[in-house]
């Protein structure tokens, strides 16, 4: 077991308890605590019992009874009484703090359940420290914190995997588990109700514990984020299912946090090491960066893939083309729940998905298909490339992805999977016009016919498309025109001689097509 190497501030991390804390425990058992506090600050030590004459701490909380104050009360400034029996809080100065016990008789009885309490806090403080160095340090944290809180705890992930959760009980939430890694994860249709609940993205920011109410669970939830810097890593959260939430657990979970982001700093617990990896490698070899064929057979080794094995390349945009942190990483992670031989990760502010689809037994149709139910609740478009057979190519099969989802946006389909193969013709055609203008893209033969009509007001360049559309089929052509058969015939023989064009050439046939094509595709734009 490794021992950590903690800077002197999280060395001296301790403990201490305010006075609400100490209100709580004593409601547990009793009616009638009051608590009278303006400024109820956490550095409170251990109990005494108060006597006349000796000097007080302000670590400490004094017991008295309720008959002990009088009018030399005032000069105690910053100091914590627990008063047994009824007390006239008007003769304490305001800085202090005061918890009144009606119901209590016998002051040492409430002294021992106090001295209990802070014990209980100590004990659980030397469990946390403990667990910084465990095998399992989230798992040993909630686990000795569950006696604190009397409610289920769980933390996750920002990408809502579930980090540690060592008591279910029945309400919870019930997790999916991500079949490719084993771990449980937050469901997506209750991530969705995230992305679209204003009160829970207003959450993301909270830099201390906060309540989420019940209106969506049906259940109250304190939670603190989790940050390591400035980067948002989670969140632990608390259920209000079997206890009622008591104020002094905010400042419980508010120092349990501490411990938990102490972990991630010197840890990296939240799998980030091995995910940044994968995501950076991803990233740098689309952007060309990596070019070392060892390097890239050294990743794929680690992935357990093989360089000719089946590949396919997916885009992923919103409708709005912007993906947001929450969607993003709730998105990928669903994702590989349905697709565990994939790999999704951010992009240039898109969504990019490498699939290994020999790893899965799957066809490039099964994988499409498996994400239709998930793009069309997150409003989401995808290109996809063609099947790749050389994991060297993956670069150029996500360019064929890209082009495939901006061409599919342009196009008047109402799919939400967009293939490259469907828009083979349009990529050839679009790249060809970059450097080049259409008309010069075109057959000169065809254009010549076509300036030959505008002059004379004849109809050649639509019977020849026509005919070319229908395989040169004589009948065909022929009902589709309103035409005799004698006056097509008629009609070719012109464009032959005209054009010059010969219909028996299947290359020359082949760019009349695409040039009718190029021609249509000007007149659109």
């Amino acid at each position: 077991m490794t021992e950590l190497f903690l800077n002197s501030e999280e060395k001296n991390l301790s403990f201490h308890l305010n006075m609400q804390i100490l209100a709580d425990a004593f409601s547990e058992d009793f009616k009638n605590v009051t608590l009278y506090a303006q400024n109820d600050r956490a550095f409170l030590e251990g109990v005494r019992l108060f006597q006349k004459g000796k000097t007080l701490y302000s670590q400490y909380v004094y017991f008295i009874h309720g008959s002990d104050p009088d009018k030399n009360f005032m000069q105690y400034r910053d100091i914590s009484f627990i008063s047994v029996g009824h007390t006239d809080i008007t003769l304490f100065h305001k800085s202090c703090s005061v918890i009144e016990l009606k119901d209590f008789n016998s002051i040492y009885d409430a002294l021992e359940l106090a001295q209990d309490t802070f014990d209980k806090y100590r004990k659980w403080d030397r469990r946390l420290q403990y667990a910084l160095n465990s095998e399992h340090p989230l798992d040993d944290m909630l686990s000795a914190s569950l006696e604190l809180f009397n409610n289920p705890m769980f933390i996750h992930d920002t990408d809502f995997y579930i980090l540690s959760c060592p008591r279910y009980v029945q309400g919870m939430t019930v997790w999916e588990r991500d079949s490719r890694t084993g771990r449980n994860m937050v469901p997506l249709s209750l991530i969705h109700d995230f992305k679209a609940d204003t009160e829970y993205l207003d959450t993301l920011s909270k830099k201390v514990p906060s309540l989420f109410s019940a209106e969506q669970r049906g259940y109250r939830i304190l939670f603190v984020n989790l940050w390591n810097g400035s980067r948002y890593e989670g969140r632990i959260c608390v259920d209000e299912l079997q206890s009622e939430l008591k104020p002094g657990n905010y400042l419980t979970l508010e120092y349990l946090g501490k411990f938990i982001e102490m972990a991630i700093r010197h840890k990296s617990l939240f799998y980030l090491s091995t995910g940044n990896d994968m995501d950076r490698f991803f990233n740098e070899y689309l952007d060309g960066t990596i070019t070392d064929r060892q390097s890239i057979l050294n990743y794929l080794y680690f992935l357990h893939w093989k360089q000719n094995d089946r590949y396919l390349c997916l885009r992923l945009e919103t409708e709005q083309r912007d993906i947001s942190i929450l969607s993003a990483a709730a998105t990928l992670g669903h994702i590989e729940t349905q697709i565990p031989s994939g790999h999704a990760f951010l992009y240039k502010r898109s969504i990019a998905v490498v699939v290994n689809l020999s790893y899965g037994h799957h066809s490039s149709s099964e994988v499409i298909s498996s994400l239709a139910i998930l793009l069309r609740e997150g409003l989401l478009k995808m290109g996809a490339s063609s099947e790749i057979h050389d994991f060297m190519l993956v670069p150029q099969g996500y360019l064929q992805a890209s082009m495939a989802l901006d061409l599919g946006r342009k196009s008047e389909s109402m799919t939400w999977c967009y293939r490259f193969d469907d828009f083979l013709l349009e990529y050839l055609l679009k790249k060809g016009r970059e450097e080049i203008p259409a008309e010069l893209l075109c057959s000169e033969k065809l254009l010549l016919l076509k300036n030959y009509d505008d002059k004379n007001g004849t109809d050649l360049y639509h019977t020849l498309k026509v005919h070319l559309e229908l395989e040169r089929n004589i009948l065909q052509t022929s009902k589709e025109l309103f035409i005799h058969r004698s006056t097509l015939f008629y009609r070719l023989e012109r464009i032959r001689k005209i054009a010059g064009i010969d219909l028996e050439d299947s290359k020359e046939r082949l760019i009349l097509h695409l040039s009718f094509y190029i021609l249509e595709q000007k007149l659109e734009t």
